[in-house]
């Protein structure tokens, strides 16, 4: 009966609480609290704390407390072969395609991961967001610590960094020297400027012949719209589309990774 009346209180107070949230550079956090007392003992909640609150009875001790996590900054520099314009700027490729809301500065999705930087190197996190025209991509992650981060774009080559990488709101340039891609993995697209060679259409980490083909079934049926054969990001798949990843197919172009 006494653990029911507490757990009836308890639950009452957080139907009551009025939670607030504050944000600072790191973290965003809610808070709202309260004391509940019964003849069995007394708990004290507080939703969104750094810390936790402490409640207790006759009955046993009971700690409550939820905490947000903490939000840490990436921001990365990359740049597609294939969507490349010049100046340093690419082709705003979801508007090209006919993506619904897109806009003139974004150029595609990508995903970014996060790789333990030892061996087996296991998946830690990954984020799907915004490559824009200019390369840049802001992403942010709740693990601390260094990591391998990795590119995956849909018709590039997985490209991992050149090594660990602090999470802490550090910045990483894939574009200006192939050295900053593991093995040295990038292309030259102009002067001093490196990008994920394009052209791994089905992600099998290897461009071949079978990439080709799916480029070839687009061609022939006038393929337009979101799809990863558009590899110049112009928003149809033609011949136009060909070179570069004939180009790739003859360099033996694949993943280089830990």
């Amino acid at each position: 009966m006494r653990k029911s009346k507490i757990i009836t209180q308890y639950m009452m107070l957080m139907l009551l609480c009025i939670v607030y949230s504050k944000s600072d550079a790191q973290r965003n956090t809610m808070s709202a609290g309260g004391d509940a007392i019964g003849s069995g003992g007394s708990i004290s909640v507080s939703v969104g704390q750094i810390d936790f609150q402490y409640a207790s009875g006759s009955g046993g001790n009971i700690t409550l407390g939820v905490q947000q996590t903490y939000k840490l900054s990436l921001n990365l520099k990359a740049y597609i072969e294939g969507y490349y314009l010049g100046g340093g700027y690419m082709q705003p490729v979801l508007l090209n395609q006919g993506v619904s809301g897109a806009a003139s500065n974004q150029c595609d999705s990508i995903l970014i991961e996060l790789h333990n930087s030892t061996w087996p190197y296991a998946l830690i996190e990954s984020k799907v967001t915004l490559l824009n025209t200019n390369g840049i991509i802001s992403v942010d992650f709740t693990n601390s610590g260094s990591y391998y981060v990795v590119l995956k774009h849909r018709n590039g080559i997985q490209t991992w960094s050149k090594f660990p990488i602090l999470i802490d709101g550090s910045s990483y340039d894939f574009t200006t020297d192939a050295s900053k891609a593991f093995g040295d993995n990038q292309i030259l697209i102009a002067p001093g400027i490196y990008a994920l060679y394009s052209g791994d259409l089905n992600q099998d980490e290897n461009m071949d012949l079978l990439d080709m083909s799916l480029l070839e079934t687009e061609i022939n049926n006038f393929g337009f719209g979101y799809l990863a054969p558009d590899i110049n990001g112009d928003g149809n798949v033609d011949l136009l589309d060909s070179p570069i990843l004939e180009s790739n197919i003859n360099g033996f172009i694949y993943s280089i990774h830990p």
